[in-house]
């Protein structure tokens, strides 16, 4: 009796620590769901289709050099700003941090007002009181280009271009630099783990502010990303590389065009980045 005893504790033990172990940027969490009405700007939307496509689809869409799903989105209460983990099509590392949470958090920075966790993956978890199987998205009616329609369906977009866009996120004084942007940029990286600095390339921002970065890893793996500049030259940067690693962290812009970054990698370590300043 008291082996069958200590078998079943042991059990419970085992599960309770299964059901608490976090995948990577994805799989998480009830912290801060969305509840009651929402109407996400334009741009709001076709960011979530970039999200909800891997890339793949919408106004964003382009070639990915590391194929990634959905993972965690959070959006602001206005509908204007959001902020997403992607996630890597195969895990092989298992981690405890609260990616839900930091969504919310980063978020809320860009915002400067309540955020809360939109989707988990292909679920959409803020309840609006629409039907709760239709808002689980199919993957072959995203493929389909279907995302845009299926939120206007759920009645989180209404199709039009609301007053709030008026505050989307823009590079302080865009348009008088924007000009001067002819091609690529480099970025050096400094990732604890790595003797050496990491080099690559930043390519043209849009027209949202987001740009592009890629890198070189000295093993031979290779990093995408994206970071994405607010109107008082501060902003966010993630990126996610073929060795199932990955960092976020917060950036400052300066007049010149030149870009510094901080942040942390999956692991906890300290990274940092410059990109050269615009010439």
């Amino acid at each position: 009796m008291r082996i069958l005893f200590l078998k079943k504790i042991l059990g419970l033990i085992l599960l309770s620590l299964f059901l608490s172990t976090n995948l990577f940027a994805g799989v998480t969490t009830a912290y801060k769901k969305g509840k009651g009405p929402l109407k996400v700007t334009k741009n709001t939307a076709d960011n979530l289709e970039f999200f909800f496509s891997g890339g793949k689809k919408g106004v964003y869409a382009e070639k990915q050099d590391i194929p990634w799903k959905p993972g965690l989105i959070a959006i602001s209460v206005d509908g204007v700003h959001n902020f997403f983990f992607r996630h890597p099509l195969t895990v092989s590392e298992v981690d405890d941090k609260s990616y839900g949470a930091t969504a919310i958090m980063e978020c809320k920075k860009k915002s400067g007002q309540e955020c809360f966790l939109f989707a988990n993956g292909y679920k959409i978890v803020w309840d609006n009181g629409s039907n709760k199987k239709k808002r689980k998205l199919k993957k072959r009616d995203i493929k389909a280009g279907k995302t845009i329609a299926l939120l206007t369906e759920l009645g989180f977009y209404d199709g039009s271009s609301t007053s709030t866009d008026s505050v989307t996120p823009k590079i302080i004084k865009k348009k008088k630099v924007k000009k001067n942007i002819s091609s690529k940029r480099s970025i050096a990286v400094s990732w604890d783990g790595y003797e050496d600095l990491i080099l690559g390339t930043v390519g043209l921002e849009s027209d949202e502010g987001q740009t592009i970065m890629n890198l070189q890893l000295p093993n031979g793996d290779s990093c995408e990303g994206i970071y994405l500049i607010q109107r008082d030259g501060k902003g966010t940067w993630q990126i996610a590389c073929s060795n199932n690693m990955g960092a976020a962290g917060t950036l400052e812009w300066d007049n010149e065009g030149g870009v510094t970054g901080k942040g942390r990698d999956h692991k906890d370590k300290k990274v940092k980045f410059i990109v050269s300043k615009q010439t």
